[in-house]
């Protein structure tokens, strides 16, 4: 059995049901706003990468599952401001998808330290924009736990069979 073909068949059979839904029933995406879509292109990528076991497809597929609930949240809020300082998640939604992909994927292993590295230089880049441009400050109050991360991938790489 040949895993794309797998992937790529019930990507379509899911996607063919949600719009003859939406021909049936139109009511039911009511509710229905464009970063839905953002949304269902990250599902895609990333259900895409965990049947196919294809790291590499994590990476857009966190990203724009990111993307999509900003895009969610500033859309019911109106909180459209916070994109100042929003958009330095990016980075780390990145490497949360190189993370998630080199647990996935063999051939990605190597690119989990720069994962790490992308997720927390995104996290300081959110707490120092955030408050330069309006986050509430309480928010820093967690800086810790960037110290609690670091401190784990210490640990596993201390743990890990030294190199011959």
């Amino acid at each position: 059995m040949k895993r794309d073909n797998l992937v790529w068949g019930i990507i379509l059979i899911v996607a063919g049901g949600a719009f003859l839904v939406n021909q049936l029933f139109p009511t039911v995406f009511g509710g229905f706003s464009w970063p839905w879509i953002m949304v269902g292109l990250g599902v895609i990528f990333t259900l895409a990468a965990l049947i196919g076991r294809v790291g590499g497809l994590m990476v857009p597929g966190v990203i724009l599952l990111g993307l999509g609930g900003i895009f969610l949240y500033q859309v019911r809020s109106g909180d459209w401001e916070s994109w100042a300082y929003i958009w330095t998640l990016i980075p780390a939604f990145a490497g949360l998808g190189m993370v998630l992909g080199g647990l996935l994927d063999p051939e990605m292993r190597p690119s989990r330290p720069a994962g790490l590295i992308m997720i927390a230089a995104g996290l300081v880049g959110y707490a120092v924009f955030g408050g330069v441009f309006g986050l509430d400050p309480s928010i820093l109050r967690f800086w810790p736990v960037l110290l609690i991360v670091f401190g784990v991938w210490v640990l596993i790489k201390a743990m890990r069979p030294a190199k011959q």
